[in-house]
């Protein structure tokens, strides 16, 4: 895959990539949300309290966009919507897309990633699943502190690295392999009632795939 400068930032890559195109980084925060009327051609509200111009968020939208082949998601939350319907667009242009969040922070999202098909698993350990990453075209690779929420982008200092660098993307690749096998059939999601001492008196929990 070739990502342009145009849509990105990105240098125009082949297979064989300099070291000077080799990593990027995203900062965060955007500072705010992008304006929808903007980004389709103008924003005519003198009151428009809305960015008007690309943000680091709708680069990483764009990188998304310029899959062909594969995306594969490892992240702790997964809850902003112009991420998640990117992958729900990729996935619906016949790119493989794969998902692994930790199972109780997917929750929010749970309906909208079944009613799409999306190839999800989730980490049902006692343990969080606290990675960050992205992987693209088994070629492109982004971690760094960001979780997929909005206000994450909007607000919070945050980080991306994006790198080519063969042998770093490879390391990650071998790691959401491992993660993927070992959390096969994970993902169910459930409504149902939990304990008054909660704050939140209902929410969506996943359970193994002997759930009945």
């Amino acid at each position: 895959a070739v990502v342009s400068t145009q849509s990105t930032g990105w240098k125009s890559r082949t297979s064989k990539v300099s070291k000077d195109t080799a990593v990027k980084v995203l900062m965060f925060p955007d500072g705010g949300i992008q304006c929808n009327y903007w980004t389709a051609g103008g924003c005519t509200y003198d009151g428009c309290t809305k960015l008007h111009h690309i943000t680091n968020k709708t680069r990483l939208k764009m990188l998304l966009e310029a899959a062909e082949v594969s995306i594969d998601v490892c992240v702790f939350v997964l809850s902003c919507a112009v991420l998640l319907d990117a992958l729900i667009d990729a996935h619906k242009r016949g790119v493989k897309v794969r998902i692994l969040c930790d199972n109780m922070k997917i929750s929010g999202s749970a309906h909208m990633i079944e009613d799409a098909g999306l190839n999800v698993r989730v980490d049902n350990s006692p343990a969080m699943m606290h990675h960050k990453f992205l992987i693209i075209d088994g070629e492109i690779l982004l971690t760094g502190s960001y979780n997929w929420t909005s206000s994450g982008a909007a607000y919070n200092r945050e980080n991306v690295l994006i790198t080519v660098e063969p042998h770093v993307v490879e390391q990650y690749e071998n790691e959401m392999e491992t993660l993927w096998k070992k959390f096969e059939g994970s993902f169910k999601v459930r409504y149902e009632p939990i304990s008054s001492t909660d704050v939140i008196r209902n929410r969506f929990v996943h359970r193994t795939s002997d759930m009945r």
